[in-house]
């Protein structure tokens, strides 16, 4: 039997009858001291038979009420954020914490599986929450890592040349520098 709609325990459970109950004088009472709320796990109810004579005897039921419920949460939002400096990722990024975390029976581990670095585009985080019975919910979260970022760039010397002869322009001018890559050093 599960527990109740948001409650750690169950009420109403239909324990049945004795299958049988017979005696040579006559029964006085049959009885049990079944509990109005069944905590989850195992509960066991004594059921007594008394004769007519005040003989008794008694016999054991049990009543297991499992935990089916799923815990609640509510994501942290999604989150864009830009690249480190002078890097093709971000750390560091503050994911929040789920909210409205809840559960009938209790809460045990909230996760995710946020990686130390975000690559440039989207990465999705995955959140679980366990519940004390062992249900889990998941929920996704992405971070969009941009990046914002301008480029550097170094000009090669300013040169100053002389016009073609009778022109009043010049060709030929070699700026005399190639693109390469910028080293840390420079940067």
């Amino acid at each position: 039997m599960s527990t109740d709609a948001g409650q750690c325990f169950a009420t109403g459970v239909n324990l049945g009858a004795p299958l049988a109950t017979n005696d040579n004088c006559g029964i006085l009472t049959v009885t049990n001291n079944a509990p109005g709320q069944y905590p989850k796990g195992v509960t066991t109810v004594t059921w007594t038979v008394v004769d007519t004579s005040g003989n008794l005897r008694t016999c054991a039921q049990t009543v297991t009420v499992n935990d089916t419920e799923l815990p609640t949460f509510i994501c942290p939002a999604n989150r864009v954020v830009s690249t480190d400096a002078s890097q093709c990722f971000a750390t560091g990024v503050n994911l929040g914490v789920p909210s409205g975390t809840n559960d009938n029976c209790g809460i045990l581990t909230v996760t995710n599986n946020a990686p130390a670095q975000y690559p440039k585009g989207v990465t999705t985080v995955t959140w679980t929450v366990v519940d004390t019975s062992g249900n889990l919910r998941t929920c996704a979260q992405t971070v969009t890592v941009n990046d914002t970022e301008a480029p550097t760039l170094i000009c090669p010397a300013n040169r100053a040349v002389s016009t073609d002869a009778g022109q009043c322009f010049a060709t030929g001018v070699s700026l005399a520098h190639r693109w390469r890559p910028m080293t840390t050093a420079e940067s």
